[in-house]
């Protein structure tokens, strides 16, 4: 592979480019034959007026949201003599200037102005008629001066004019603080008067720049001159902000110590953001290797190694955190130092607890062997299904070889850390830990989901190894894990890594049978309605709709594109549908394949898709999106994902408690069934929760509500799951955690040290060592922003494939050829598809003639990743996205919305075009991260001039940057509020008893609600009120009230002489206590969520006349 730094070269070269387009010059002295108003697009003050409105155009940008149809657009077309005729809306600004921080007793600083004025003449030419023409040419002339500030000259304000053009103004103004320092503020004004032309009005190129004429570091860092410190800006001490810009944005020197040499104006600012490493000094890449972990007999190497690395954590804790300069001041050691060392004290204990429980106790050894062996064998699948999959001819032997060392995988300590603390808390089910939210937090890209994939197989084997045939719960089998996402997105990639541990796990099982049980080691995709069939009846051909099943077969197929092991393409032909039976058997085609369907004694691949089968067959492993849980008080099935099963059935598998569930006749190919009850499985003992910042809002009010049934449904004998919950961007989460949750503790892991830059486990790698991910913001006051986007997207575009033609670059231009387009609405999207199919190709062509370039770059292959996408072709388009710029299906774009925001792990990508800054900050940071996973990325965030918000981001640029963890804002989520209650209160009481009660399990059972004695009705009303006592006290009386008035209406409905059910779809014949949310709804039924993300869809008004 080539060097980072060449890829960071080319990147830099684009860069380049952009500002060469934008802002100009080519050359100090250049000669444009193009109005330099149209030719640059940033960079310039028009004339001060004192009579313009400025506020109407803001206004308008502001309302139009993007403004896409905003404005004539200047820049497309093709060459001609006509100069476009200037907008009303939008005006340029007449003053730019940055602001900084020095000591009050600074005598002096200076300042540099330079900028270009364009002055207009014209030149005779021969055209293509022969004949003599005349055209306007504007010539360059470069413009410079130094300010010397004297601060004694002035108290608080002074104006200087310029020597060498009187009507340009540098307007000083210097506000005393507290502490001896002072906030300086430098405007450059453009006062020209009577300009002969508009071009000549303009100055272009503006730049500022202050320092100290002795040289001397002046400028003091924000943070030093406040006297109150913001809790969390300690940890950002070594990036701090410096400056900031007004009209543009401000950067400087690199700080020493919170001084800088200079600070400077910058139109198109940059900012390298660090990579960082999850590797420690000491520990080699495969210090911790799986393989070597997995084998029983060097327990003793593996103890050892463990013990390393709790020892190295310990050492690190004495000197970099005990032994910090700053534990001497005793305000920072009781305010924040004793805190943050008790934190990582509390990790390490429970690391050590770890390493003790697997010296010590053989069971959970064998469960810690069994765990590195998956692993192990997971990353062997995955290079096999990768290499195999494109047709190169390989066998599987060659890649759990350890002879060839690439084979091996080892942990990364953060990763067997996060595991080894969370060990006792698993295996002993009565220990403090399991009341603890564990939250994950690192860098996306860092291996969070190898963790949690460790834990998931730890805590699969620890189970299932101690089953013993005399308990109440059956321990081989059921469900094990729950695993959540937010988005379908992220289920679609994630997926595809699970799947393979679990194949891994499952084949582990298989060959030392029965250690790990006789229930095959499965997973289930229980994901949303419009993913996948929710009942086999869906693929029975019906005669008025003979579409819907092959529709129902189509959404089935998508589901597992290619083989998990091996990683052929599968086919209909793979998927073998039994609509008797409930079950859908997948197979390979692959003569190498494990589940090869030719072989004798063939294995399906262990995946269930469809609701009816998940339900039937407990999956060891459910993976869903977080809304399918609304399913809980529409479907008594749900109880099976609980391990709440008493009957198996010798054709369908197991049935949920209380479910109705008759005896199959016998058919030509099956005979009749059988019936035997059993003992219900334990439930679900971990449930993960990946990216924890989504649940926010109204998603994470409805799903905080939820959650008090799911937990309920997973607790036996007083023992509550335990809850891992990981993220990349939170803020406030033990807050968050409480409210999901209702549990008191979460620990982050790592914690925090003294520093962003090193918490032992993540350790920060400048820039000078490891290009990473770099931030350029442009901002274009005057402009529309589908004039800034056209030629932002144009430029670049062009640039990445003159890169790609030059054999220099060639090798290290494909991070940079696929364009990402980032948007925070599909309005705003729909705009740039429609300047994708026309104006940025004129552009391009028009760029190709005046930098005089050989080729011009055709947008073919352009693509759209939106919720408006079916989820089948998720998959596809990731995989279009794979494709690399020397093939001829390569993508030229992609724009998207937030669905990308997470999860979507394509390592070519190497370059964005965010168009707004997003609503929240750590959607910002998310997205962007989906850029330079494998290659330095380049981020180009176009700001909307006339959005406050946007503006103020650009304006910070620098510093936002800088700390841009820091900004991420809380969550909220407020399950038991009123307007909450409203929506789920009814769900969370149909669904307890619908679930708990056998007796009111069925659909006619809603009539039977006068059956429930005081006890049952108190024990669903203290579930839900001991819940509300921990997120929201003072709801309970109101809460309380609110379900006795549902259950006696309840009672009142089921005393009606039409009989109750808990749904049917017509009322003719009975009614109903519930009624899909998004249908029309009388007062006799309960309008009720059937996933978690419906709402409202007009707003109810109501008008009261006095009579």
């Amino acid at each position: 592979m080539a060097d980072r730094f060449k890829y960071s070269e080319v990147r830099q070269k684009i860069i380049d480019a952009i500002r060469t387009d934008l802002i100009g010059p080519r050359e100090k002295e250049e000669v444009l034959e193009e109005n330099p108003r149209y030719a640059y697009l940033v960079g310039m003050l028009d004339i001060q007026s004192d009579d313009e409105d400025y506020s109407s155009a803001g206004e308008q940008e502001v309302d139009a949201d993007m403004a896409f149809e905003d404005g004539e657009d200047f820049t497309a077309g093709e060459d001609d003599d006509n100069e476009p005729i200037s907008t009303t809306h939008f005006q340029l600004p007449s003053s730019i200037g940055i602001s900084f921080y020095i000591q009050s007793d600074t005598e002096s600083i200076n300042l540099d102005v330079t900028w270009g004025d364009y002055v207009k003449s014209s030149e005779k030419y021969t055209g293509k008629d022969e004949k003599e023409h005349s055209r306007a040419i504007y010539t360059r002339q470069p413009m410079e001066e130094t300010v010397h500030v004297q601060f004694k000259d002035f108290t608080r304000t002074k104006d200087y004019q310029l020597v060498c053009d009187s009507n340009v103004h540098v307007h000083v103004s210097r506000i005393p603080l507290k502490g001896g320092y002072s906030l300086v503020t430098a405007y450059v004004i453009n006062k020209k008067k009577n300009p002969a032309n508009s071009a000549e009005a303009i100055m272009f190129q503006v730049k500022i720049k202050a320092y100290s004429e002795d040289g001397s570091a002046a400028f003091i860092a924000e943070h030093i001159c406040r006297e109150i410190l913001a809790s969390d800006e300690f940890y950002f001490e070594q990036r701090p902000i410096m400056g900031r810009g007004r009209g543009c944005a401000a950067v400087w020197d690199t700080p020493v110590d919170g001084r800088t040499t200079y600070v400077k104006s910058a139109f198109i600012p940059e900012y390298e953001f660090p990579s960082v490493s999850a590797a420690l000094d000491g520990f080699d890449r495969y210090f911790f290797s799986t393989f070597t972990m997995s084998v029983k007999s060097k327990k003793e190497e593996t103890i050892g190694k463990l013990n390393t690395l709790a020892e190295s954590y310990e050492k690190w804790i004495n000197s970099t955190l005990l032994g910090n300069a700053r534990m001497s001041n005793p305000d920072f050691k009781a305010k924040i130092g004793n805190k943050v060392i008790d934190r990582c004290q509390d990790s390490l204990k429970r690391i050590r607890e770890g390493i003790s429980i697997i010296e010590n106790d053989d069971i959970s050894f064998e469960a810690f062997c069994f765990m590195n062996r998956v692993i192990f064998l997971q990353n062997s699948i995955k290079g096999y299904a990768k290499k195999h999959g494109t047709g190169t001819e390989c066998n599987f032997q060659d890649f759990i070889n350890l002879k060839n060392p690439d084979n091996n995988f080892g942990w990364r300590p953060f990763q067997i850390a996060f595991i080894l603390m969370n060990l006792a808390g698993i295996v002993d089910p009565k220990h403090k830990d399991r009341e603890v939210v564990d939250l994950l937090y690192f860098p996306t890209g860092g291996g969070k989901t190898e963790a949690y994939l460790g834990l998931m197989a730890f805590v699969i084997a620890n189970r299932r190894l101690r089953a013993s045939d005399g308990e109440k719960y059956n321990r081989d089998g059921g469900v094990t894990v729950m695993l959540r996402y937010t988005l379908r997105l992220l289920t679609t990639q994630q997926r595809d890594r699970i799947t393979k541990m679990v194949l891994a796990a499952e084949m582990i099982r298989r060959q030392t049978y029965p250690q790990f049980g006789k229930e095959p080691i499965s997973i289930g995709f229980w994901v949303g309605g419009g993913v996948t069939p929710n009942k086999f009846d869906e693929f029975i051909e019906k005669t008025d709709n003979p579409q819907a099943a092959r529709s129902a077969r189509n959404h089935v197929y998508k589901q597992l594109l290619t083989c998990p092991f091996c990683g052929k393409p599968l086919k209909e032909e793979n998927f073998n549908i039994d609509t008797d039976k409930k079950s859908i058997e997948i197979f390979c085609s692959d003569r190498d394949c494990q589940f090869y369907r030719y072989k004798n004694d063939r294995i399906p691949i262990p995946v269930y898709l469809v609701d009816e089968e998940i339900y039937a067959k407990c999956p060891t492993i459910i993976l869903s999106t977080v809304d399918k849980f609304a399913r809980l008080p529409w479907d008594v099935n749900t109880n099976a994902l609980f391990g709440r099963v008493d009957r198996k059935c010798s054709r369908d598998g197991y049935v949920a408690i209380g479910a109705e569930h008759g005896r199959h006749n016998k058919t030509a190919s099956l005979p009749a069934s059988t019936m035997v009850n059993i003992r219900p499985f334990l439930p679900p003992e971990l449930i993960i929760q990946d990216e924890l910042h989504l649940i926010t809002g109204p998603l994470g009010t409805v799903y905080g509500a939820y959650e008090t049934i799911i937990e309920d449904m997973c607790i036996h004998d007083g023992i509550k799951p335990k809850y891992v919950v990981s993220t990349a961007t939170i803020k406030n989460a033990e807050a968050q955690t409480r409210c999901l949750y209702a549990r008191k503790n979460t620990t982050q892991f790592p914690p925090n040290g003294f520093e962003i830059g090193d918490s032992f486990f993540i350790r920060e790698i400048s820039v000078e060592d490891d290009p990473f991910r770099k931030y350029v913001g442009v901002c274009a006051p005057g402009q529309s922003v589908k004039t800034a986007l056209l030629r932002v997207y144009a430029i670049i575009l062009q640039a990445a494939y003159t890169y790609s033609l030059q054999d220099e670059y060639k090798d290290v231009i494909d991070p940079y050829y696929s364009l990402v387009g980032y948007f925070n609405s599909i309005r705003e999207l729909g705009g740039a598809v429609r300047l994708l199919q026309d104006d940025i190709p004129k552009r391009i062509y028009r760029i190709k003639n005046k930098y005089g370039l050989d080729k011009q770059r055709y947008l073919n292959h352009n693509v759209e990743i939106t919720s408006r996408m079916s989820s089948y072709k998720i998959p596809e388009k990731l995989n279009q996205l794979e494709t690399t710029c020397d093939s001829k299906d390569c993508l030229d774009t992609a724009i998207a919305t937030n669905m990308i925001a997470v999860g979507m792990d394509v390592d070519r990508l190497g370059l964005m075009v965010v168009t707004g800054q997003p609503k929240q900050n750590s959607e910002y940071i998310q997205a962007t991260s989906r850029i330079g996973r494998a290659f330095p990325g380049l981020v180009v965030t176009l700001y909307n001039a006339y959005r406050p918000r946007d503006l103020s981001h650009y304006e910070n640029f620098t510093g936002y940057h800088s700390q841009l963890y820091r900004f991420v804002e809380g969550t909220t989520a407020t399950p038991f509020s009123a307007r909450a209650r409203d929506r789920v209160m009814h769900a969370l009481i149909i669904s307890a008893i619908r679930l708990n009660f056998p007796n009111m399990a069925n659909n006619p059972d809603a009539a039977a609600i006068c059956s429930l004695t005081t006890e049952q009705l108190d024990s669903v009303k203290k579930l839900i009120i001991d819940r509300l006592n921990i997120i929201k006290p003072s709801a309970r009386a109101d809460a309380e009230e609110e379900i006795d008035r549902f259950i006696d209406w309840w009672k009142l409905q089921a005393a009606q002489t039409k009989p109750l059910r808990y749904y049917v779809v017509g009322t003719e014949r009975y009614n109903r206590l519930m009624n899909p949310y998004d249908q029309p709804h009388g007062e006799n039924e309960k309008a009720t969520l059937r996933s978690m993300r419906e709402v409202e869809s007009s707003a109810n008004m109501f008008y009261y006349t006095e009579d």
